[in-house]
């Protein structure tokens, strides 16, 4: 195979992800700032404050776990890593790699089952549809079993050597 398509894909996709990460960071300290200032300065509840801050950080953290898998960003110790030897660094890499497909398969069970029970409730003090809230929650799960795929697929994909100068 001589080049993935996926990948182009993915970063396309990333380039979108970057914006919305950057918004709901700034949304969500926004939300919880006023949110307090009402209750502290004006003696105002602000009772969906809480939720519209919360779905901010869901959007931010599920959007954005695709471009952590792509930049391997995701938390993990290298010290012992780093100075292990390439064929068992490969090894743990194949076990990091089923470890977090895993996890992304119970992800979307779980996330399945739950939305297939409650996905038509509405909360309590936004009143935004259950499906809407926790959305953001599938498409990141969705979107990183695309990336692991891509990942998968440039394991096989041919790389051109860099060309000595």
């Amino acid at each position: 195979m001589e080049k993935n398509i996926l990948r182009s894909f993915m970063d396309k996709i990333e380039k979108i992800i970057f914006p919305i990460q950057s918004i709901c960071v700034y949304c969500s300290v926004l939300m919880v700032f006023i949110t307090v200032m009402a209750r502290e300065l004006f003696h105002l509840s602000i009772v969906w404050g809480y939720e519209i801050g919360c779905f901010f950080v869901i959007v931010l953290l599920f959007i954005g776990m695709p471009v952590n898998l792509h930049h391997n960003t995701n938390l993990k110790v290298t010290a012992l890593y780093d100075i292990m030897p390439k064929g068992i660094q490969k090894f743990f890499d194949v076990l990091h790699f089923g470890i977090i497909l895993f996890v992304l398969i119970l992800m979307a069970i779980g996330f399945h089952d739950y939305m297939g029970k409650v996905g038509s409730v509405v909360l309590a003090a936004s009143k935004f549809p259950n499906w809407l809230y926790y959305g953001s929650i599938g498409i990141g799960i969705g979107l990183s079993l695309l990336e692991m795929l891509t990942e998968l697929i440039d394991v096989f994909i041919k790389k051109d050597k860099p060309v000595k100068e």
